[in-house]
């Protein structure tokens, strides 16, 4: 049996007027994420990245295709459907995260029933529950890896009749549901081998034509528009709680960067970026190049990125300064040395404070990711990660429970230490559990108060108080602030 390659093309199936809607439903607070409550209510609205690369690669395939945020822009399930019956998709898209899956799912089987198209999902998700996920009878086909390699072939091979079990990176089930079991774990599912790696300088830039971007920000974004956007996937790092470290790092080059940068300020109004990249900053030549091709080319827009402490220099932030950079996200983690080796965090808390302070010196704001109920973490270890936030004297900190997110080493170790795979069992329809933390003996009530506790520490300091106030360069990010405060005080 041949294998059809990815980017391979067959004259007799085009998908030119093939009409796709992808759907972005609105999410809220669940069980086993890692922010509090508050935090994430007020975080920012963003746009799905990952669903606006897939309305570009489905645009340069030939087909029409509906975006419909029904998140950022507040729609109900009823408007959702009856914008689709408008349209008449011939197939509807969405993308799955594991620990939003029943959120979810909840508006995929609601529009399957009104809306009777095939149901086409993605995400890192698949990659992890590809079976698990298809045994949902309003769930179609699925892409379980990236989809500038899969989606246009599984489109054509399903158009065209042909053979699914040809393409690569894809699950379907083998056989039509005869039934319309919500749940039916009997179905046979086929889960393809891999597809080979997306040549990420070839890939359409996300669709942004296709969203309002006035209407995204994050709570501490300065202008609108604003849009997140990534320069690399992957990365070379092993955090044992991040799932990029499996991944191959594949850096864009810093024309292809520059060029999309281009497009979103002259043809979308942007003002303001965010760097999603796991770390911007990992190849400094390629930053420095980013930076001075941006200047060179006169973009007036400010921006943030994402980088390790240990993978900066002062001579880096001077070019990310000159280019428009105006605050840096530190992984920091923990502010003790035992649990940032056991983090895999290559640093130790001098570096931390050197390039913290670096960082300030060159006018750049400096954000802190700090997390709490880490392997090894008490009650001290807690109390000093809060203390080395305060002394950092940051602009900006998060607090995060630690969450074993499954494809991450951190999730291995709660399989080694539980014998149970606590994702799997709530996909499969299992009851809702606070999932353990692996080497962490503090009860969920426990991590909840220490993490409540280090944002009351971080930003009701008086000094930080009438910084920020200095700070504030709108009212608008003033009211946002004030309005997260007083939740954040409310909050138990």
């Amino acid at each position: 049996m041949s294998i059809i390659q990815p980017g391979s093309t067959k004259q007799d199936s085009s998908l030119d007027g093939i009409r796709i809607a992808l759907v972005y439903p609105p999410y809220g607070p669940v069980l086993n994420e890692p922010g509090i409550r508050v935090v994430k209510e007020n975080y920012g609205v963003f746009p799905s990245l990952s669903l606006l690369y897939v309305a570009g690669i489905l645009e340069r395939a030939g087909c029409e295709v509906l975006f419909l945020d029904a998140h950022a822009e507040g729609m109900s399930l009823e408007e959702t459907i009856r914008r689709l019956k408008h349209f008449k998709p011939d197939f509807i898209g969405y993308t799955l995260t594991t620990y939003l899956f029943f959120q979810t799912l909840e508006w995929i089987a609601a529009i399957r029933r009104a809306v009777p198209a095939p149901t086409l999902v993605g995400g890192v998700h698949l990659s992890l529950y590809p079976r698990e996920t298809l045994f949902y009878s309003c769930i179609d086909y699925a892409v379980t890896g990236e989809a500038e390699s899969t989606l246009p072939v599984l489109l054509r091979e399903i158009l065209g009749g042909g053979d699914l079990s040809r393409v690569p990176g894809i699950a379907f089930k083998a056989e039509p549901v005869l039934r319309d079991d919500h749940f039916n774990p009997d179905v046979h599912v086929v889960v393809t081998p891999p597809a080979p790696p997306t040549d990420v300088e070839s890939a359409p830039f996300p669709a942004r034509h296709l969203i309002d971007n006035s209407i995204y920000y994050s709570f501490i974004t300065q202008y609108r528009n604003f849009t997140p956007l990534i320069t690399s996937r992957g990365c070379p790092y092993r955090c044992i709680f991040c799932e990029q470290g499996s991944k191959t790092y594949r850096p864009r080059s810093p024309g292809n960067v520059v060029d999309e940068i281009e497009l979103v300020c002259r043809e979308f109004g942007v003002r303001e970026l965010d760097f999603f990249d796991s770390s911007f900053t990992i190849q400094k030549d390629r930053v420095m190049g980013i930076c001075d091709e941006m200047t060179r080319r006169g973009l007036n827009v400010v921006w943030a990125a994402r980088s390790r402490v240990d993978c900066v220099n002062p001579e880096v932030l001077s070019a990310m300064r000159r280019a428009g950079c105006v605050r840096i996200y530190y992984g920091i983690e923990s502010g003790n040395p035992q649990i940032l080796k056991v983090l895999r965090k290559a640093t130790d808390l001098g570096q931390i404070e050197r390039v913290i302070r670096q960082t300030r010196q060159h006018g750049i704001d400096a954000f802190g990711y700090f997390m709490i109920g880490n392997p090894g973490d008490t009650a001290a270890t807690i109390r000093q990660t809060i203390r080395l936030s305060v002394k950092l004297d940051l602009d900006y900190a998060q607090f995060s429970k630690v969450t074993p997110m499954p494809g991450t080493e951190l999730y291995e170790m709660l399989l080694a230490e539980t014998g149970r795979d606590w994702w799997r069992e709530r996909i499969m329809g299992g009851p809702e559990l606070h999932i353990p933390r692996p080497g962490c003996h503090l009860s969920e009530s426990q991590v909840q108060s220490w993490t409540r506790q280090a944002y009351l520490r971080f930003y009701f300091r008086p000094r930080y108080v009438f910084r920020a106030i200095r700070r504030t360069r709108s009212l608008e990010q003033l009211g946002r602030s004030v309005s997260t405060a007083v939740q954040m005080l409310l909050e138990r």
